[in-house]
């Protein structure tokens, strides 16, 4: 989960010049060094007008077994899965088999009592309908070997009312897609997988990616989860809790095929895809500006994986990172599209510091900008900072004197005045510098 108080740029007195958490990779050669050394575990592809420019595997199938990863491994995708399932609705409405703007319970009956919501609500996430993994009751529910349906998952859905009415707010909804993926079905007359290999994976010779119950029997890359602040391999349940909102898998390759399909594609038109409504989402993608760019897209995590495909349009840049480790270090997919556009990045320090414990005292306190406060405290010896919005507290690791990296996804720089106290913090994050005063 990002910190979400990266949105201002902003200058506060003249500040003294300490230790930075960031610095500034501006060769190929310091790239790769970087990536060897970051937390990252898996495959990228970088390609700029279909020349790859990037094709590698960084660590382990099985952190255990220490087997190396190879480019053309098959990795779950998550919810990059989401965008073959938005172009399968909109195939099945250029052969005039169903509509955009038609009711969903026209096709699942059952769906009536969630009143008027459109195929195209359940698409951009403007339902209201509940996502049903939000829910504590459906993980303590699931069994490793228990297999479920795209009609269990709705039923579990229909227990809850909406969570707000269609079309007035945006929320991230799993269950809009696993009925999109059941309207698929009926609809066509075959499975939601199916129907994607059908129309999709064949005619683009995507031959190594699909759907498996069982993703062991596809691949031996094993996930793996965080357990007591070790990566440890993750022997996964089956997919089926996932299917049409995030069961797909898929390799480097097979997904710079895909990818074509951002700007012109033999297999689909796919221009409402890419037209945001709420959140910069359209269907199934992300579509976001990026300095005089726009950036298209998608990310995804099932338990021990992460996937994140993105598409500079201007650009004409892919970017494909995939991991078996949990998104543990999820600046992948900004480092490289940051780079391969610019020819420079701003990265993490990764490299630990061992800070004086008496120190950490000095930072303790609230610390706040224009647009949000944050509190930083110690608990059981280590630094915390907490953003005040409802964010969980995020662990502060020092990799200097008065700079810290925050859970591998921003830095955080203590600002000191004459008098040598801390009067602040310059948060980096994405590019992007936030400066927080000391209250």
């Amino acid at each position: 989960m990002h910190l979400k108080f990266i949105l201002i740029i902003s200058l506060l007195l003249s500040l003294n010049v300490f230790p930075s958490p960031v610095f500034e990779i501006n060769s190929s050669e310091n790239l790769i060094n970087y990536i060897s050394q970051s937390p990252f575990n898996g495959v990228v592809l970088v390609a700029q007008n279909n020349n790859i420019l990037l094709k590698k595997a960084f660590g382990y199938k099985n952190l255990k077994t220490k087997i190396p990863l190879h480019v053309d491994d098959k990795f779950q995708i998550g919810s990059s899965t989401k965008q073959f399932v938005s172009a399968s609705i909109l195939k099945l409405q250029e052969e005039a088999k169903l509509n955009l703007d038609d009711e969903i319970s026209t096709y699942i009956p059952s769906l009536k009592k969630l009143g008027s919501i459109k195929i195209r609500d359940i698409l951009n996430h403007t339902s209201g309908i509940t996502n049903f993994t939000d829910h504590e009751e459906f993980w303590q529910d699931l069994e490793y070997n228990k297999t479920l349906t795209l009609d269990d998952i709705i039923e579990f859905t229909l227990k809850y009312p909406l969570d707000f009415s269609p079309k007035t707010k945006w929320n991230y909804s799993n269950s809009g897609y696993i009925i999109a993926g059941k309207i698929v079905e009926i609809v066509s007359g075959k499975s939601w997988d199916q129907f994607i290999k059908d129309n999709f994976l064949g005619p683009l010779q995507m031959d190594n990616t699909g759907y498996a119950e069982y993703f062991d029997q596809v691949s031996d890359v094993s996930g793996h989860i965080n357990q007591k602040d070790e990566m440890t391999p993750f022997y996964e349940f089956n997919l089926s809790w996932a299917l049409s909102a995030g069961a797909l898998y898929s390799t480097l390759d097979d997904l710079n095929k895909w990818m074509d399909i951002y700007e012109s594609s033999p297999v689909l038109t796919i221009k409402q895809m890419q037209t945001p409504f709420l959140a910069n989402y359209g269907l199934g993608l992300w579509i976001k500006p990026f300095g005089t760019d726009t950036q298209i897209g998608h990310n995804g995590r099932t338990v021990g994986f992460a996937s994140q495909l993105s598409y500079l349009k201007n650009n004409k840049l892919k970017v494909i990172a995939l991991d078996n480790t949990d998104g543990a270090f999820s600046q992948m997919g900004p480092l490289l599209w940051t780079f391969y556009s610019t020819g420079k990045a701003i990265a993490l320090k990764l490299t630990p510091y061992d800070i004086d414990a008496k120190i950490l005292n000095e930072y303790a306190g609230k610390y706040t900008s224009p647009s949000m406060q944050v509190d930083v405290f110690i608990e059981n010896g280590n630094l915390f900072l907490k953003p005040n919005d409802g964010q969980p507290a995020y662990l502060l690791k020092a990799n200097d004197k008065d700079s810290f990296n925050v859970q591998n996804f921003a830095g955080e720089e203590f600002i000191r005045n004459e008098k040598d106290i801390v009067v602040g913090i310059k948060h980096y994050q994405n590019g992007h510098i936030t400066v927080y005063k000391k209250i």
